[in-house]
């Protein structure tokens, strides 16, 4: 019994000689995992780390991809990174990436044209992706690229992506369940891509995106859109849809409700007129449709289911002749009065007008900006609002507009500023109040008293011409009294 005690005592000392020996080794040896300082690593001197903005730029300064140890200096640096930027860096391929905690992540202008299955699975905080300028086709960009983890049933979805930029490569179509993974994307930029036409596939894949608020179809040679389109993204905000080839306004717009912005830019639309008229799109405030190449008239109520519109450019249309004076306007009581947008800012430089209708807007009085500069304006006396109140109005708010506003006709001013002519008009009218003035000052100092004594004389008889009788004037005489002199 007594060996039996010793040895349990001999252990027991064995035991804390053994933990405490342990401890000091742990003290004097270094944390295995310590954070390295990123800022010291070789990835940090080829490109730009910043500290303070979570960020490092490696935009043209890589020969390859990230090596090995390159991402261990990432994942194990001391500091985490919210952006990384990998343009202009000749990368063709991405691998599976490893667990980080980046949200944007650039990889535009280089040479991808292979996304391994699942490269972005190990990034679940990624917010933003752009891999625009690049070599991607439509066979290359599968669903399963944006994937998420395996569970155990399934492959989670990347819920945080909000943007995918997939602009100026050679996609052709989309999958039909592109987007499965990424359910949530709120951004989803397609510009320049040839697809000529968007099939019932590419249909299904942008109308799947419930939460959609800004789409891009910029420059994508397309005639013509689906007409349903837009009723799945019911949220969508802001939709461009420049350098296309639409000859008339997409009927898919009249889905679009919530639209707020909307860019129409260099498209060959002739003319609104007719059956080509805005459909009512009470939450848009931005309308944009400049360069169009052969837009030349603007008619009766085209714009009049925009009933809220702010801003609205039509700049640089070089055969715009013509915007109806009731192009804005709708009744929208049956009364007698119609009903404008409140619009703050028209732009309408650098096209062909001649003449703008007074009654084109009711406040022109709440414009903080209307550029008028740049068209071949007729100065004749049918135009006289543009001359004598709009062109000093703009000079009052934005004096700069006011310059280049310049007369076509009558060829006696050709190529005389506007402004010019409404002060010389202000001028002349200036002159003739000032004679009226004059004379009524005149009237008032001279001709006045001489009108009172007149007829002061007249009222004490100074211009009787017959004396009557006695008996008679005794009669009809009574004394003025003396206040009554002065009373007309």
């Amino acid at each position: 019994m007594k060996f039996k005690i010793n040895n349990i005592l001999i252990c027991t000392c064995y035991y804390i000689f053994l933990t405490i020996a342990n401890t000091h080794a742990d003290t004097d040896t270094p944390t295995k995992n310590a954070a390295a300082p990123l800022k010291k690593s070789d990835l940090c001197t080829k490109c730009t780390c910043d500290q303070p903005n979570n960020l490092i730029d490696c935009t043209s300064n890589l020969s390859s991809w990230l090596s090995k140890d390159e991402w261990d200096f990432l994942i194990d640096g001391d500091f985490a990174l919210e952006t990384i930027k990998l343009d202009h860096n000749n990368i063709s391929k991405i691998p599976i990436l490893k667990t980080y905690a980046v949200k944007h992540l650039y990889f535009g202008n280089n040479e991808i044209d292979s996304i391994a299955i699942g490269a972005f699975q190990n990034l679940s905080d990624l917010t933003s992706l752009d891999l625009s300028h690049n070599k991607l086709t439509s066979k290359v960009l599968l669903p399963d690229v944006f994937r998420g983890p395996y569970t155990t049933t399934d492959y989670k979805a990347l819920v945080n992506m909000k943007s995918l930029n997939l602009g100026h490569n050679d996609l052709h179509f989309l999958d039909a369940d592109l987007f499965e993974h990424i359910p949530n994307l709120e951004e989803l930029i397609l510009c320049s891509n040839n697809f000529q036409l968007l099939d019932g596939l590419s249909e299904v894949a942008i109308s799947g995106l419930g939460s959609l608020k800004t789409l891009d179809i910029s420059y994508m040679e397309l005639a013509t859109l689906p007409q349903t389109i837009l009723h799945g993204p019911r949220d969508l905000e802001t939709f461009i849809a420049a350098g296309n080839l639409f000859h008339e306004l997409p009927k898919a717009l009249t889905f679009a409700k919530n639209l707020a912005s909307l860019v129409l830019n260099e498209n060959p639309i002739e003319d609104l007129q007719g059956d080509n008229l805005f459909p009512v799109m009470t939450n848009l405030k931005y309308l944009s449709m400049s360069y169009m190449p052969k837009l030349r008239h603007i008619g009766a109520g085209a714009m009049s289911g925009l009933q809220n519109l702010t801003e609205l450019i039509l700049s640089d249309n070089k055969f715009l002749v013509e915007i109806d004076e009731l192009a804005f306007a709708k009744n929208l009581t049956d009364g007698q009065y119609m009903n404008y947008p409140p619009l703050e800012k028209i732009y309408l430089n650098n096209c062909n007008l001649t003449a703008i209708s007074r009654s084109l807007l009711v406040r022109w009085d709440k414009l903080a900006v209307l550029d008028l500069r740049f068209n071949p304006w007729n100065c004749e006396e049918s135009n006289d609002y543009l001359i004598s109140i709009l062109l000093p109005q703009i000079n009052t708010t934005t004096p700069l507009l006011a310059k280049n506003v310049r007369c076509e006709t009558p060829s006696e001013l050709t190529d005389v500023e506007v402004l010019s002519v409404a002060t010389d008009r202000l001028s002349g009218n200036t002159s003739g109040s000032s004679i009226f003035w004059v004379g009524l000052l005149v009237f008032i100092l001279i001709a006045l008293p001489i009108t009172l004594g007149i007829v002061v004389l007249y009222r004490r008889g100074c211009f009787t011409l017959h004396k009557h009788d006695g008996a008679s004037s005794s009669a009809l005489y009574n004394r003025a009294r003396f206040n009554d002199d002065f009373q007309i």
